[in-house]
């Protein structure tokens, strides 16, 4: 996705604020103050959930009804239509927003998301992108297909359409989505790039996943039983729905054994968690079940319900890495500090530093004064100075890890809305959040400390 400035009104405790998605994308803030209802609208739009129909896409339709091999300026087609093109996508986001946080639409009457698009950045990036897509319904694309291709720098896009009596309106969603994919620079969402969103609640979710499945599926089965009222029982399916990215999160877990025959280009992060954190590995058996073995040679492999807390955690993240990532990907995590000593959450501040500069895109929401400091600190040494080498070496942090102030944007959830928090490469984030909390922190303990030592003194005297 093109930087693209994300603005929210009322959209939970939020009243207004906005963001710009970054290469590393960084939200701090108190509990309660709006980070996973961003993360979970982000989630949505980076993924492409919901629905879009442009108007102009009509004319489209029915021109290539009269001549299947038609061509369009880009210019002329995106440019022109802008404003059809954001009030579309505006819509299509604020109306799925039920769906992603499996509520009804009542809760969000007063929430709008809307997108400030750079057109002509947007016009340059397609210009210079080749495409070639091809859509098909059925079994045989001799019975429709719609051909989508465009040279490298070509300023035109050539539609080629066979047409067999498929529905004006389905050949509008089909055209209006991936006209939206291609101006939200998703070309890598058609070719099955994924945005995968791990949440704050993946430790339990990975113990008790297919308990979870079962119980939905259960009540899918008494729905057609004959003695069973049907309407109860939808009433039920329908009030058990899990928000979007807690669905996907399932869903991802319960296709383990197809995903393992994957292998992704990240394996040397993956193997960096294991070795320098979780010190083992992770092995899905043939039903799925999630076991670990530890590095020592001595120990068998361990359920996941009978291992620490870090090991449970961790792995959805190290899987993801092993079987599924892909440069283009989006990776969000919410709390990736969750039962990590400070050790700890600092090697996997460095594992996202890799993977940011190896092509994934980061989004992290988190609370730890740690790992913002050790993101500091890959920011500070992408800074060439005297002693950087020297300090890297030192301080055991490899050059890939090391993190260019331009591509992290960091965000402070406060006070009923967005703020954006300066980075540069001498300081790092500026988190005066946590600073604020660690004075406090610091002058109450040296208060408490000398009080209760100047009380000491004065009885032994």
């Amino acid at each position: 996705m093109l930087k693209t400035k994300v603005f929210f009104n009322n959209l939970g405790v939020i009243k207004k604020g906005n963001l710009e998605l970054n290469d590393f994308t960084l939200l701090c803030g108190a509990n309660n103050t709006g980070k996973t209802y961003v993360m979970y609208s982000l989630y949505g739009l980076i993924d492409y959930s919901f629905e879009v129909n442009f108007n102009f896409v009509e004319n489209l339709v029915n021109q290539l009804s009269q001549e299947p091999v038609y061509q369009y300026n880009i210019k002329n087609l995106i440019g022109d239509n802008l404003d059809d093109i954001l009030e579309a996508i505006t819509l299509g986001i604020n109306k799925n927003l039920p769906n992603i946080f499996g509520t009804n639409l009542d809760e969000f009457n007063k929430t709008q998301i809307k997108l400030e698009l750079d057109i002509d950045l947007i016009l340059t990036n397609l210009t210079n992108q080749k495409w070639q897509h091809r859509l098909f319904l059925g079994n045989k694309e001799s019975d429709w297909f719609l051909d989508i291709q465009k040279s490298e720098n070509d300023p035109n896009i050539t539609f080629t359409m066979r047409d067999k009596g498929i529905p004006l309106r389905l050949l509008i969603e089909l055209i209006s989505a991936h006209i939206a994919l291609f101006i939200l620079n998703q070309n890598d969402r058609i070719n099955n790039h994924n945005c995968f969103l791990i949440p704050a609640e993946r430790a339990g979710l990975n113990l008790f996943f297919k308990e979870l499945s079962s119980i939905r599926n259960r009540l899918i089965h008494d729905a057609q039983k004959d003695n069973i009222n049907s309407m109860e029982v939808l009433k039920d399916i329908v009030k058990s729905r899990y928000a979007e990215p807690i669905s996907d999160y399932l869903e991802f877990l319960n296709d383990l054994n197809n995903s393992k025959k994957k292998k992704s280009n990240y394996q040397i992060q993956a193997q960096s968690i294991q070795k320098n954190i979780i010190k083992g590995k992770y092995k899905i058996d043939s039903d799925g079940d999630i076991f670990f073995l530890p590095d020592q040679s001595n120990k068998k492999k361990m359920p996941l319900h009978f291992t620490s807390s870090t090991v449970k955690t961790l792995f959805s993240l190290v899987f993801y890495l092993e079987h599924l990532a892909q440069p283009g990907d989006y990776l969000m995590i919410d709390e990736p500090e969750l039962s990590l000593h400070p050790d700890n959450q600092r090697n996997l501040a460095r594992v996202l530093g890799k993977l940011v500069n190896s092509g994934v895109k980061v989004v992290v929401s988190t609370h730890s004064p740690y790992f913002v400091r050790e993101l500091n600190n890959l920011i500070m040494l992408s800074k060439s100075f005297e002693k950087s080498d020297e300090l890297r070496q030192r301080y055991g942090y490899e050059a890939d890890e090391c993190l260019n102030p331009e591509k992290v944007s960091a965000y402070l959830f406060a006070d009923n809305t967005i703020k954006q928090m300066e980075v540069d490469n001498n300081e790092g984030i500026i988190a005066e959040t946590f600073d604020n909390v660690i004075n406090n922190l610091n002058q109450s303990s040296n208060e408490i400390y000398y009080a209760s030592q100047e009380e000491e003194d004065g009885d032994a005297e």
